[in-house]
């Protein structure tokens, strides 16, 4: 056990590293799954506890911040190094949820935690966060955002629980031409990616924030550019309220968005979900019974190719039979009226002659010779 331990150890290091951390010594990273230090162990050390990390840390100005949103009645999820089960503790202590907006310049866009925000991107947006105690400390913030923890591409375990984020994403135009503030209002957190104690949470406490961005556009030169002009956590009361257009609409755009009401194949109640449903199970039917499909393929084609064989070759002798016949007819009608023409040639000559030649016509108009004196 102790071996394989290590052995996780050496990975997390490794695999930090190439996520871009500072370093690649595991002992740097023990501050990610080790238990926190409570303060009654600073205070056995003699030790002054470490300052806690405020409600907002700039990581770069007007670029880049990591916002430590109090989630105020939450549970907290434990997570340990050596038990899968994952328990609730009780009670809960305080704890918050870290969102870290960023600037993407390549686009340019406003991520939230390595998801584009602004523009929304298509639903289903599954936006994912970390949950840690409320007195999460300067250092340990300083260390998750020099391994861009909260990124969408971090996969590594930690002992922080992370959720999946139900929310309402609003944007509200402003006065000042280029500029729109955006709300991220978390309503819930669920956690149904794992079999081990699932279980959901409102955040529809009294005093519970959101988070409110000042978001302006422009250029530089002629390449288009974003930036994060301010920042701040609000009560919802307190929200920015949407400008009142003179046709008397609001000027504002408001998504919500529950993962629960969404799957791999669409939001479900939907046409288009089911349309995907059928479109992915027919798809999969045939991937998983190829071999099959085209073996019974090839033996009905096969079959097929041999009863035609089969039935040409029948049919054929019988076809050169019916050709036999007809010819045979036709040379017996010949045959016959050949006769008729000598017996006819025979009888005109005795006529002209002098000869006298009776004859008898019959019913179908043809004419037989009787006896005769010469």
């Amino acid at each position: 056990m102790y071996c394989l331990f290590a052995f996780g150890l050496v990975y997390v290091a490794g695999a930090a590293a190439r996520l871009g951390a500072p370093s690649d010594d595991w002992r740097d990273y023990t501050w990610s799954y080790e238990d926190d230090k409570t303060a009654a162990w600073y205070k056995e050390h003699d030790l002054i506890p470490p300052e806690v990390a405020p409600a907002i840390t700039t990581v770069e100005d007007e670029k880049s911040y990591i916002v430590k949103l109090e989630c105020i009645g939450c549970p907290f999820r434990v997570r340990n190094k050596y038990p899968v089960l994952e328990t609730w503790q009780e009670p809960a202590q305080d704890n918050s949820l870290l969102l870290n907006f960023t600037i993407d310049d390549s686009q340019p866009s406003l991520l939230l935690n390595g998801e584009t925000i602004t523009p929304l991107a298509p639903l289903p947006l599954n936006i994912y966060a970390f949950q840690t105690p409320a007195n999460l400390s300067t250092g340990i913030m300083d260390e998750i955002e020099s391994i861009e923890m909260l990124d969408s591409s971090w996969t590594l375990g930690t002992k922080y629980g992370r959720f999946s984020l139900q929310y309402e994403h609003t944007q509200l135009a402003t006065e000042h031409p280029g500029e729109e503030w955006i709300q991220f209002d978390i309503t819930a957190i669920h956690i149904r990616h794992t079999q081990y104690n699932p279980s959901s949470a409102k955040l529809d406490k009294k005093g519970q924030r959101i988070v409110q961005l000042l978001i302006a556009k422009g250029f530089v030169g002629d390449k288009p550019m974003l930036m994060i002009k301010d920042i701040q956590t609000i009560e919802r009361n307190d929200r920015k309220q949407p400008l009142k257009m003179s046709c008397g609409k609001y000027a504002m755009i408001q998504t919500g968005f529950n993962p629960l009401e969404w799957d791999y194949y669409g939001k479900f109640g939907t046409m288009t979900r089911k349309v995907h449903l059928v479109l992915w199970k027919t798809a999969a039917f045939f991937e998983e019974n190829a071999l099959v499909l085209i073996t019974l393929s090839l033996i009905f084609g096969g079959v097929t190719i041999i009863r035609r064989i089969i039935s040409w070759r029948g049919v054929r002798p019988i076809g050169l039979t019916q050709e036999d016949v007809e010819a045979a007819l036709l040379a017996s009608e010949y045959d016959d009226s050949r006769s008729e023409y000598f017996e006819v040639s025979t009888l005109e000559e005795q006529k002209e002659e002098g000869h006298q030649v009776p004859i008898e016509v019959t019913e179908s108009g043809k004419w037989t010779k009787e006896q005769a004196s010469v």
